[in-house]
């Protein structure tokens, strides 16, 4: 990984993208998040007949977020959150399904993006939380777990009156065969 110091990039401001109220909300590690994924970016051409050539498949890791020294794993996925919240990416390829399978995302401010798919200029009349990826529900185990309150509701205690390694001493006898078999053997 490369510190993000060492990627050089240029990236001008106009006054509709900085004035922008999805701009304006946004807190400071998800500006510098925003900035982060700019120098991933790759292009052919030079000046206008410049052309975004991964816009799409850019890739900014929660691993080279901390690396950075920009903030912990909850201040990567709340930043990433509020950058798909007001429109500024967007998932193109979920990730974390197995190793070295990571988020893809289109920037939707650069000027790669279509002017209709710059959602960002629409956003206090809409936003798109409902497009934030949210952790499967678990799968294995759910029906095994304890939950809080459940043993006295569903099932009592297995030994009720008497304790094996308790501080009260057992009132019942267990039940266990007081005459054991004396022969040994097969015929019994």
């Amino acid at each position: 990984m490369k510190p993000i110091k060492s990627k050089k990039f240029y990236f001008t401001f106009n006054n509709e993208l900085y004035w922008s109220k999805a701009y304006q909300s946004l807190t400071i590690s998800a500006r510098n998040l925003m900035m982060c994924f700019h120098p991933e970016l790759r292009w052919t051409g030079k000046g206008k007949k410049r052309q975004f050539t991964n816009n799409g498949n850019v890739s900014f890791t929660e691993a080279e977020f901390k690396f950075n020294r920009l903030g912990c794993s909850a201040t990567y996925i709340k930043a990433r959150n509020q950058l798909i919240k007001v429109g500024f990416i967007k998932v193109t390829h979920r990730g974390g399904m197995g190793k070295g399978v990571r988020n893809l995302y289109k920037l939707l401010w650069c000027g790669g993006a279509l002017h209709s798919e710059m959602r960002w200029k629409r956003y206090p009349d809409e936003n798109w939380k409902h497009e934030i990826p949210r952790p499967k529900k678990q799968m294995v185990g759910v029906e095994s777990q304890w939950k809080k309150g459940e043993c006295g509701r569903k099932s009592k205690p297995t030994l009720q009156k008497h304790t094996l390694n308790g501080t009260n001493p057992p009132t019942k006898v267990y039940p266990i065969n007081a005459n054991p078999p004396t022969k040994i053997g097969r015929n019994l």
